[in-house]
C-alpha cells in the first residue's frame, strides 16, 4: 500500500487541530492565571474551534475508504466530512446541559460553526492534488 501526499496532508490538519486542541484542554487552558479576557475568551473557544477543523480532515481520508464505488460521495467527501463533524460536535454542544461534563455556550456554538467554515476555506484553496484519494486501498 502507497499513500500519497493526500493522505499525508489530511492527516497532518487532522494532528495539528488534534495537538493544538489537547494543549490548550490540558495544559494551557488550566495553568493560565492571567486576566487578559481575550485570551480567557479564546482559550474558552479553543476546544471547539479546532476540532471543527480537524476532524472533516479526517474524516475526508476516510470516507473514501468506506464507500470506494461512490462516485457522488467521494466527489463531495469535504461537504460530507463537515456535516458528519458538525452534526457531532454541535449534538454534543447541545447535550451538556444535561451532562456533567461542561456547559452549553452560544460562543462555542458560533466558533465551532466558524472552524466548520475555515475547514472549507482550506478545501477550497488546496491544490487538487491533495485532493484526490491515496494510492491504496
Amino acid at each position: 500500500m502507497k499513500a500519497s501526499k493526500s493522505l499525508y496532508y489530511w492527516f497532518a490538519i487532522f494532528a495539528l487541530c488534534f495537538i493544538a486542541y489537547q494543549q490548550v484542554q490540558d495544559n494551557i487552558r488550566p495553568n493560565y492565571t492571567g486576566g487578559n479576557l481575550t485570551i480567557i475568551y479564546l482559550l474558552g473557544i479553543a476546544p471547539n474551534f479546532f476540532p471543527s477543523i480537524g476532524i472533516p480532515a479526517l474524516f475526508v481520508v476516510l470516507i473514501p475508504q468506506m464507500k470506494q464505488n461512490n462516485k457522488w460521495l467521494n466527489e463531495k467527501k469535504h461537504i460530507i466530512a463537515n456535516i458528519i463533524s458538525l452534526t457531532g460536535l454541535l449534538s454534543w454542544e447541545f447535550l451538556q446541559p444535561i451532562t456533567t461534563r461542561g456547559h452549553f455556550d452560544w460562543n462555542d456554538i458560533l466558533w465551532t460553526l466558524i472552524g466548520a467554515f475555515v475547514f472549507q476555506l482550506i478545501w477550497t484553496i488546496t491544490p487538487i492534488s491533495y485532493k484526490e484519494k491515496y494510492d491504496g486501498a
